[in-house]
C-alpha cells in the first residue's frame, strides 16, 4: 500500500508584535540620540530667531523677538560632559560634529566660570592667545590656543598685533614689552624692546604742589593693562591701565620712551583739576573708570577717553609734542570704546548709558580744532549704531562686504553700495558689522557681554572672547549653516573655546 509522505512546512509568518519588532530600527547608542534631540531642537529655535531678526534689520521694528532656548540646563550638563570627554580623548573635533554649541543651557555652568577674557589675539588660522583674568588679577594667564591644545604661556600678561598684521607685542610683567615678527609667530626672536616706565611716571602733570606732596601711586608694583596697541612699525605702543592712566611708549628717535597721556589737570584735559579730598589725609588718586584707547596704524593718532570726559584725539606725529587735534562730544552718556579704521581715517566712538550704547563715526582728514558738541549728529562725526554699548570693536576689511554681497547676489538681492571696511562692534551678546557711513551689514547673537577682539585677513579669522568665558572663532568671510547660529547674515562660527577654570585639564574646544 502506498504510504503517503507529509512533509511539515514552515510558516514563516510571525505574529504582529514579533513582526513589528522585528522590523524595527536599531537602538541609537545614547550619544547619538541626545546629539539628534539637542541639535533638532536647537536648530529649530536657532531658525526661528534668525527669521525674526531678519525682518527687524529689514525694517520692521515692531517683530516679537523674545524666546527662550527650549532645551534644557540638564540637556546642557550631558552634552558638556561629552565635550569634555571628547576633548580628553584627543577627538575635539567631534565635539563640533555631534554637538552644537548653544548658551542659555549651558548657563549654570557658566555662572561658574568668573573667566574674564581681557586679551585675544590671531596669530594664526587656528592658533591664538588669550588671557584668562583681568588686569588686576595676579593669577591672571595667557594661554596658546592651536589646533586642539591648550598650553600656559608662562611671563606674558597681554598680546596684541599691529593692524597690518606685521608685529606681535608682547607685555612681560617686570620687563616691558617685545615686539616680534608676527608671522613667525612665538618662536620669533625679539626685534624690538620697551622697558616698563616707572610707576612714579603716573603722577599726573598740573598738580599743585599742596596735591603734589600727597600723591600716591596705587597699591600695585606693576601696570595694569587693559588695553594694548602696537603701531604697524613696531615702534610705538599705546597702553591703557586699569584706574592708572592712559600711556604712550615709543622707539622713535627723539621721543620720551614713555608719556603719561592722561590724566592731566593741565588744559585741555583739566581732569581732576577740581580735586577737593574730604578727609586731611586721604591719599590723592586718580581712579578714572572706563579707561580706552585706541592708535591708527601708521601710530600717528590716538584716540582717548574715559567715564568722565569727552571722546579726545590727539596728533602725535614724530617728533613733536602730542597735541589736541578735535574734541567730539558722546552720542551717548559716558565714553567706553574707540577704534580706528586702517587707514586711520576713521575713527569710531562708542559712548553708553548703562547696556545700551551709541557710536560716532568721526572722519579725521579735515581742519584740526574740531570741537564737536555732544548729542549731536555732526556731518564729520555721523552716529552709525544708536543701541550698543561696545566692549570690544575692530576694523573688518572690504573683502568681508565684498562676501556679502556676493551670497546676496546667488540668493537673488541686488546689493547697491560698494564693498568697504567695516567696524565690528560687539556688546552685550550681539556682534554687528556697521559701515563707516552708517548701515548695519550683519549681525547675531553670541551671549554674553564681549570682552576683546580681534580680527587677521590674513588668516581669515575674527575672534571674539566674552565674559561668559568663551572664545568665539569666526570665518566673516562665510554665512552661517541654517540653524546653527542666530541673527541676521550671521557670519559663520568655526569652533569655540571653553575657557572656564573648573574644567579639570584645562580649556576644551568645541
Amino acid at each position: 500500500m502506498a504510504t503517503r509522505r507529509t512533509v511539515r512546512t514552515t510558516n514563516n509568518k510571525l505574529p504582529a508584535k514579533q513582526r513589528a519588532k522585528g522590523k524595527a530600527k536599531p537602538a541609537l547608542p545614547p550619544i547619538a540620540k541626545l546629539s539628534a534631540a539637542w541639535n533638532t531642537a536647537g536648530r529649530a529655535y536657532a531658525a526661528d530667531i534668525s527669521a525674526r531678526l531678519t525682518k527687524f534689520y529689514g525694517g520692521d521694528t515692531d517683530v516679537d523677538l523674545d524666546g527662550d532656548d527650549p532645551r534644557s540646563e540638564a540637556q546642557g550638563r550631558a552634552v558638556l560632559k561629552e565635550v569634555v570627554r571628547l576633548n580628553r580623548a584627543g577627538k575635539w573635533q567631534q565635539a563640533r560634529d555631534l554637538f552644537d554649541p548653544a548658551y542659555a543651557p549651558l548657563f549654570s555652568e557658566i555662572k561658574k566660570s568668573d573667566a574674564t577674557l581681557p586679551f585675544v589675539t590671531i596669530l594664526g588660522p587656528d592658533e591664538f592667545l588669550v588671557r584668562r583674568g583681568d588686569a588686576w588679577v595676579k593669577n591672571s594667564q595667557v594661554f596658546h590656543l592651536k589646533g586642539g591644545t591648550a598650553k600656559v604661556l608662562r611671563g606674558v600678561s597681554a598680546a596684541a598685533r599691529s593692524s597690518n598684521r606685521a608685529i606681535l607685542a608682547l607685555a612681560k610683567p617686570g620687563v616691558g614689552i617685545e615686539m616680534r615678527n608676527a608671522r613667525a609667530g612665538l618662536v620669533s626672536n625679539v626685534l624690538h624692546s620697551l622697558p616698563w616706565p616707572s610707576m612714579a611716571l603716573l603722577k599726573p602733570t598740573g598738580l599743585s604742589a599742596a596735591l603734589e606732596k600727597r600723591w600716591v601711586p596705587d597699591d600695585s608694583k606693576d601696570l595694569a593693562v587693559e588695553q594694548l596697541v602696537v603701531s604697524n612699525d613696531g615702534k610705538r605702543v599705546a597702553i591703557s591701565c586699569y584706574r592708572q592712566g592712559i600711556l604712550l611708549g615709543s622707539l622713535r628717535r627723539g621721543e620720551p620712551t614713555w608719556q603719561l597721556i592722561f590724566p592731566s589737570t593741565k588744559a585741555p584735559w583739566k581732569f581732576g583739576a577740581d580735586f577737593t579730598p574730604e578727609d586731611a589725609d586721604e591719599k590723592l588718586s586718580f581712579a578714572a573708570d572706563m579707561l580706552h584707547v585706541a592708535l591708527s596704524g601708521d601710530g600717528n593718532r590716538l584716540a582717548f577717553g574715559c567715564q568722565d570726559s569727552e571722546h579726545f584725539l590727539l596728533d602725535v606725529t614724530d617728533g613733536k609734542k602730542p597735541t589736541l587735534y578735535a574734541t567730539v562730544g558722546q552720542a551717548s552718556e559716558y565714553p567706553h570704546d574707540a577704534c580706528f579704521s586702517a587707514d586711520g581715517n576713521v575713527v569710531a566712538l562708542n559712548s553708553c548709558h548703562f547696556y545700551s550704547g551709541a557710536t560716532r563715526a568721526f572722519i579725521w582728514p579735515g581742519k584740526p580744532g574740531a570741537r564737536l558738541a555732544a548729542y549731536t549728529n555732526n556731518k564729520r562725526a555721523p552716529v552709525i549704531d544708536t543701541t550698543l554699548r561696545v566692549y570690544a570693536s575692530t576694523w573688518l576689511e572690504p573683502g568681508v562686504w565684498g562676501a556679502i554681497n556676493e551670497a546676496r547676489r546667488a540668493a537673488g538681492e541686488k546689493p547697491k553700495r560698494k564693498p568697504e571696511g567695516i567696524f565690528a562692534l560687539a556688546g552685550s551678546g550681539v556682534l554687528r558689522g556697521v559701515a563707516a557711513g552708517g548701515g548695519i551689514l550683519f549681525a547675531q547673537t553670541f551671549g554674553s557681554s564681549a570682552s576683546s577682539m580681534d580680527f587677521c585677513p590674513e588668516s581669515r579669522r575674527l575672534v571674539v572672547a566674552s565674559y561668559s568665558g568663551f572664545v568665539h572663532v569666526f570665518d566673516p568671510y562665510q554665512d552661517e549653516l541654517p540653524g546653527r547660529g542666530q541673527g541676521y547674515r550671521t557670519r559663520r562660527e568655526l569652533k569655540r573655546w571653553l575657557m572656564w577654570k573648573q574644567l579639570a585639564g584645562g580649556p576644551v574646544c568645541w
